[in-house]
């Protein structure tokens, strides 16, 4: 409700817009799995940086992600819960997610992430380790911008009717789910620090097949055609 110049009130609704991203928190025991097992990625020189955007030295790929499925998956079921409220509408195909990859970020002063979008259904994002320099940083920073060490999104067309970014200064725990195709970009920190990510990439293999079902379709009814024309 709101009120107008006379003070009377009137109803209003804001439409949903844009992508849906959410945040939660995870425990501290899997904030601890997926620490050591990021060492032991670190320790093996699973070098993953081919495949990456960041401008960041350190990024290795775990050796095995089937280890962290059933943790990520649990979050996987609130991103679902909370997108088909956010969209007021259920799944007309239920997805059927699958965990393509998964790396750590060993994040160092001057390290940023530049503006890129990821190939897959889902990404998310998970701070592990996020030491109090950069948060203090964060406190202290005059600027417009998002500030150092902050993780961005951008969405849509620049103008002062809309909102085309949000932006977040991650803390330990935190996860970001988000759809892969959203642009976004981390700033960088100037503390003399290391801060700890993990980043994974989830596929949506019930979308392919039903992808792969209307082509298979389109294709049987394009074939019908073409064999009636030639039997005329």
């Amino acid at each position: 409700m709101a009120k107008n110049e006379k003070g009377t009130e009137i109803k209003y609704q804001v439409l949903q817009w844009g992508p849906c991203i959410v945040h939660l928190k995870i425990s501290e025991d899997f904030q601890q799995k997926l620490l050591k097992g990021g060492e032991e990625a670190r320790k093996q020189n699973k070098d993953f940086r081919s495949n990456l955007a960041g401008i960041i030295k350190e990024e290795y790929a775990y050796e095995d992600r089937k280890e962290y499925v059933n943790e990520i998956a649990q979050f996987l079921t609130v991103y679902d819960a909370a997108f088909q409220k956010w969209k007021s509408e259920e799944y007309k195909v239920k997805p059927e997610y699958m965990l393509n990859s998964l790396w750590v970020n060993y994040m160092k002063k001057n390290e940023y992430n530049p503006p890129h979008d990821h190939s897959d259904y889902l990404s998310f994002v998970i701070f592990l380790k996020v030491p109090e320099e950069i948060t203090k940083e964060q406190e202290e920073f005059v600027g417009n911008s998002a500030g150092p060490g902050s993780l961005s999104f951008l969405y849509g067309d620049g103008n002062r009717q809309s909102i085309t970014y949000q932006s977040v200064k991650p803390k330990d725990r935190d996860i970001f789910i988000f759809p892969a195709w959203i642009k976004h970009y981390v700033a960088p920190f100037y503390s003399d620090v290391t801060r700890i990510s993990v980043s994974g990439n989830i596929s949506n293999s019930a979308l392919l097949s039903h992808i792969r079902q209307v082509n298979e379709k389109i294709a049987q009814h394009a074939n019908k055609l073409e064999t009636k024309d030639e039997g005329k």
